[in-house]
């Protein structure tokens, strides 16, 4: 019994000893100084910016965060934010690295076509792109040649060439974006010269379906425009064949007028020279080569500037149906006095 009694005493003590410890314990850490976290402030997106946004100011929050390695990729300085774009997707609240900008003048195609435009590429030659001499950022105009076009016998569309497109920004030569890239090696194995290459032009999306349809049923060529600040454009109706040869002519009927008179005399000039009447008078002609879409009052008003006199056309060309005229065919246009 008196064992048992010590036993517990013992007991007893032990745990007032472990009691006391934990106390001590506890009261010495109420008597530490509670350490502090390091904080710093970094730069997060206030909203989900989507790609391809440019930044701006109103897009960008500062956060408070530990001082911690995960957050060292972080820019903390906006200037170097405001005015890119979002590479990709940019998530609220997440930091901005650098990998996930772009720079606005950086050498991204996307970034240099301007709203309503849009980057399309067509192939040329040496002696359809100025001889292989274009660099990025020139303009050009682009012409078109259509070759004839014939069913059976009848010509249903003559030749033509006409500027379809004007004041065109050259937006890349193959690969190259800028004047200042390196151009690619255009040369094969056996060192000659390789005619082909892509230019990629921004084209007003309205007119994108043009330049395919132009490039589909012709050839294009591109003229270089100049250096200086001209951003004027000419309205053309094309030149055919005809209209060359009557223009190339010209000259010879005006010196000589009296000769020209006596061979044209009762004949129709299908080279568009001013011919004379079967009885040699005052009365003189100029030809037109009839085109998909023409009528003879469309005709009247292209050279009279009046639709309602067409039937002087339509007499002088024996038509007895004003509404069956087929292209191709070559109509004397009497000069009114």
């Amino acid at each position: 019994m008196k064992s048992t009694a010590q036993k517990l005493i013992l007991l007893s003590f032990v745990l007032a000893l472990i009691a006391a410890g934990t106390i001590f314990l506890y009261l010495q850490s109420l008597k530490a100084p509670k350490e502090t976290t390091k904080e710093i402030t970094v730069l997060v997106a206030a909203e989900t910016i989507p790609s391809r946004t440019l930044i701006s100011k109103k897009m960008i929050t500062e956060i408070k965060v530990p001082d911690n390695s995960i957050f060292g990729d972080y820019i903390k300085d906006s200037s170097k934010i405001m005015g890119k774009y979002a590479k990709e997707t940019i998530l609220k609240d997440e930091g901005f690295h650098i990998d996930k900008l772009l720079d606005k003048d950086g050498n991204e195609l996307s970034l240099k076509i301007d709203s309503d435009y849009r980057a399309i590429s067509i192939s040329v030659t040496g002696d359809s792109g100025v001889s292989d001499l274009l660099k990025p950022g020139d303009y050009v105009d682009i012409i078109t040649y259509i070759a004839e076009k014939k069913e059976g016998s009848q010509v249903v569309r003559p030749d033509e060439a006409k500027i379809v497109l004007q004041n065109i920004k050259l937006l890349a030569v193959d690969k190259q974006l800028t004047s200042e890239d390196k151009a690619i090696d255009k040369t094969t194995d056996k060192d000659k010269a390789v005619t082909n290459f892509l230019v990629t032009l921004s084209i007003p999306k309205a007119e994108v379906e043009k330049l395919v349809l132009a490039e589909s049923i012709g050839s294009i060529k591109l003229a270089l425009r100049p250096l200086k600040d001209d951003t004027t454009t000419t309205t053309t109706e094309g030149t055919t064949w005809e209209e060359l040869n009557m223009s190339a002519n010209s000259g010879k009927a005006a010196t000589s007028n009296q000769e020209n008179n006596l061979v044209a005399s009762n004949q129709e000039n299908s080279a568009g020279n001013i011919i004379t009447s079967e009885n040699n008078s005052k009365e003189s002609y100029k030809s037109y080569t009839v085109k998909p879409g023409d009528t003879l009052k469309k005709i009247s008003r292209k050279f009279y500037g009046d639709a309602k006199k067409y039937t002087s056309i339509k007499e002088a060309n024996h038509i007895k149906n004003e509404n069956l005229i087929s292209p191709g065919k070559v109509l004397k246009i009497p000069i009114l006095q």
